[in-house]
């Protein structure tokens, strides 16, 4: 197996513990839930980093998915770790993840 379908299938991995974490949750749950809200970040993250480790080829295979936000996602997590906001973690877990774990259904 190449390196792309590695990454494709960490993602959707990663995507898919999240849908599981998140089922049933509420924004002041997750909040309060500090191992899950840590939980979901670094499985952002981890989403971000195989984006990123993603041929310009594969990435051109899944024409719905929004690789450059996954990686900016990323990036915000990683870097700037101290200003981290909750709500845009808990929208992206809840919207944004389960998107595009469809849109890496072929």
């Amino acid at each position: 197996m190449d390196k792309d379908k590695i990454y494709v299938e960490e993602i959707k991995e990663f995507s898919a513990k999240i849908v599981e974490f998140m089922a049933g949750v509420n924004f002041e749950q997750f909040v309060q839930d500090q191992k899950l809200n840590l939980a979901i970040v670094k499985l952002i993250e981890n989403i971000g980093e195989a984006s990123k480790r993603l041929s310009e080829e594969t990435k051109g295979q899944y024409p719905k998915v929004d690789w450059k936000k996954s990686m900016a996602m990323r990036d915000k997590l990683v870097h700037d770790y101290m200003e981290v906001d909750l709500a845009i973690v808990y929208d992206v877990a809840m919207n944004e993840v389960p998107a595009l774990l469809r849109n890496l259904q072929n």
